[in-house]
């Protein structure tokens, strides 16, 4: 598995090699349009992790944009998994990861953000999304890609194929994170609110909270009871009948 993250492991270690010996720099404050625009900027991220509501996520994970924010497993702006069960960073490269610059952090995270998109859930997310279509009954949003990747396949892949059978996402979660667990309906749509609520755009476009699907309204029997047959009436009928079917 960690054959993976071969690349990233690289960057990290040309990381600290470039940071050996220099001042850290000093933990940024950024806000949810710098991160969008980190994120724009990245080379050969995903293009659905593009988005203000990924920027959103961050702003979310990492306490209000705090470069350095880290815990036991995760540092940086959006809260990197450098621990055994991810990347599995020496403490230079953790060190080096943590005290870097916005634009940095986006680009090593890009690696691992990559991977995740390779999950079948998020493929089918981002086909449907990508195509205007519908998974169980509503829009796919950039805060379900943004969800799926930061939740990883296990999670990402159980919660489309319940949305798929059921209409759904199902009981299957991150586990006790993220305020009690969480998946990627509840909180892509967390994402995407923010989003809408925050001073971002994409390319100049600011998001818009997602609409439900209407529902398709059936038309009311003209003045027939239920069951019974409405003859036509000639004179509105769509088409003109042939003299053997009049």
């Amino acid at each position: 598995m960690k054959s993976r993250f071969r690349a990233f492991i690289a960057f990290c270690a040309s990381l600290s090699l470039a940071l050996a010996g220099s001042p850290a720099f000093a933990c940024q404050t950024v806000t949810p349009q710098q991160i969008e625009n980190a994120l724009q900027n990245a080379p050969g991220i995903n293009p659905g992790l593009q988005s203000c509501a990924m920027a959103a996520m961050a702003m979310k994970e990492s306490g209000g944009g705090n470069t350095c924010a880290a815990n036991s497993c995760c540092v940086g702006i959006l809260q990197l998994n450098v621990g055994s069960s991810g990347v599995d960073m020496t403490p230079a490269q953790r060190a080096a990861y943590q005290n870097a610059d916005l634009q940095t952090q986006v680009n090593g995270w890009t690696a691992t953000a990559n991977a995740n998109a390779s999950s079948s859930g998020y493929k089918t997310l981002l086909r449907d999304y990508n195509s205007g279509q519908f998974i169980g009954g509503g829009p796919v949003t950039p805060g379900m890609l943004a969800a799926c990747e930061q939740f990883g396949a296990a999670v990402c892949n159980h919660n489309v194929s319940s949305l798929s059978s059921t209409g759904g996402c199902g009981s299957y979660t991150d586990g006790t994170g993220h305020t009690g667990g969480q998946t990627i309906c509840s909180w892509g749509k967390a994402a995407d609110e923010k989003a809408a609520n925050q001073n971002c755009s994409t390319n100049g476009v600011a998001p818009t909270p997602p609409t439900s699907p209407k529902k398709i309204n059936c038309p009311t029997p003209g003045g027939g009871a239920p069951g019974t047959a409405i003859p036509p009436t000639p004179a509105s009928a769509p088409v003109s009948l042939p003299a053997n079917l009049a």
